[in-house]
């Protein structure tokens, strides 16, 4: 403190002592009208105390805080050098100290006195209040666990008053808190400090929220992720997949694993595929879920064949299997069916043709007239068909006495030609291309 600070606390205390030494009559000494209110204030704000007084006249009106016997104010003068304080009053009777910006050490019992002999004063109890910090030291950082462990989050706060703490995940589900028995727990919030978590599954896994609150804000939160690992596990949603030649097919794998694994398609167990203008590949990421897609634009045939993802990571690896086919399209199935009609047309004459070659077989093995068969043995329907003829000049004569002449007489047709023995030209090229066709069908 310097020289001149020293003499203007010197000559404020003589003053002081003179006033206090001067007398007054009974009826005219100062009182206080009313107790000082307790107040309080959150760090940061300003804080005012009251001392109202009756009867003030020439004495004077101090304030000084007790936590440290500082002298603060005489009447609207600043004795301390806190330039946070100041003093006013409202027409000698309500006195105002003021404090700006509160800070946590300003919190205590505040004392307005009057120099009157003896003395006389009244205090107040100013409160600061702060709002929740969550220190670094001695809170969880982010941790990371594998299946089935156990893991402890703890927060650890300060605040006036002393803040509530609870526990929630950020993404809104509930925390699962594990089996106990037969029944499962969980929870939307945890209240305390600490947050224990048992039977680690992926489920687990995401951030979690230490919030602390104590009524003064804001309130104050910190992020604590927990990663979990475990093996690839693979889903195929369409394990079989059918596709017009020509055209685009999408397929597709989800994937479980953490940490973030490898992932890759081959075709044919040997052909690692690589994004380019015949394949796209894409994954979109959701924390340990990994959607898997393989466009193939354009099929062509040798894109007919089984695909493979896969996914490792240092836990392991996993592989999904797909068979890609190929569809007839509408085109195709159209002429697929006319064809189809075409083909039982042709069958139906065919078997229409064959039947009537039979018919027409069955007569031409009938005897000609001019065989040595006795017509008298031929079926009626060969009878029936076979037209009237004229008796030829080899057929048996008979004598006027009825008696057959002798068989050096007779003498055969040579007329006959192979067209009465064996079917015309038309049927034969029926049985032919009849012959053919069934060949090529069993081809």
């Amino acid at each position: 403190m310097s020289i001149v600070s020293w003499f203007v606390l010197l000559v404020v205390a003589h003053l002081w002592a003179a006033q206090a030494s001067f007398k007054v009559p009974q009826g005219e000494i100062p009182q206080f009208a009313d107790p000082i209110p307790n107040i309080t204030a959150a760090v940061g704000r300003e804080a005012r105390l009251e001392c109202t007084v009756e009867n003030l006249g020439n004495y004077k009106v101090a304030w000084i805080k007790l936590s440290t016997q500082t002298l603060l104010t005489i009447d609207t003068m600043v004795i301390t050098r806190d330039n946070r304080i100041r003093s006013t009053n409202n027409n000698f009777r309500q006195w105002y100290l003021h404090i700006r910006d509160v800070k946590e050490e300003d919190r205590g019992y505040y004392m307005c006195q009057i120099n009157t002999e003896p003395m006389i004063n009244m205090r107040g109890f100013l409160d600061v209040l702060l709002p929740p910090t969550i220190l670094e030291n001695g809170t969880s950082s982010d941790v990371m666990v594998n299946e089935r462990s156990s893991v402890s989050l703890h927060c650890t706060t300060t605040g006036y008053p002393k803040p509530k703490i609870f526990w929630r995940r950020e993404d809104g589900k509930d925390i699962n808190l594990g089996s106990f028995g037969r029944k499962s727990y969980s929870a939307a919030k945890v209240e305390g400090n600490y947050l224990n978590l048992t039977h680690i599954t992926r489920s687990h896994m995401g951030a979690y929220l230490c919030i602390a609150s104590n009524g003064i804000p804001p309130s104050v939160s910190k992020r604590i992720m927990l990663e979990v690992n475990f093996p690839p596990k693979i889903r195929v949603p369409n394990q079989v997949i059918g596709a017009a030649p020509g055209s685009d097919v999408t397929l597709e794998c989800k994937v479980q694993a953490w940490p973030r694994p490898m992932t890759s398609w081959v075709r044919n167990e040997d052909t690692l595929l690589l994004a380019n203008s015949k394949y796209q590949l894409t994954e979109a990421y959701d924390s340990y879920n990994i959607d898997m897609k393989l466009k193939i634009n354009n099929l062509q045939r040798e894109d007919f064949s089984a695909y493979k993802c896969g996914a490792k990571n240092a836990l392991g690896d996993k592989e999904g299997f797909i068979r890609l086919h190929a569809m007839a399209t509408k085109q195709t199935q159209k002429k697929e069916r006319d064809e189809n009609i075409q083909n039982v047309s042709k069958s139906k004459e065919l078997h229409d043709l064959t039947n009537g070659t039979s018919t027409e077989s069955k007569i031409l093995k009938a005897p000609t007239t001019n065989s040595l068969t006795d017509q008298s043995r031929l079926s009626p329907t060969v009878k029936k068909s076979k037209p009237n003829l004229p008796k030829s000049e080899g057929s048996e004569q008979m004598n006027k006495d009825g008696k057959p002449r002798q068989r050096s007489d007779v003498n055969f047709n040579t007329t006959n030609t192979c067209g009465d023995i064996f079917p015309d030209t038309k049927n034969i090229y029926a049985l032919v291309w009849l012959a053919v066709y069934n060949w090529t069908r069993q081809l």
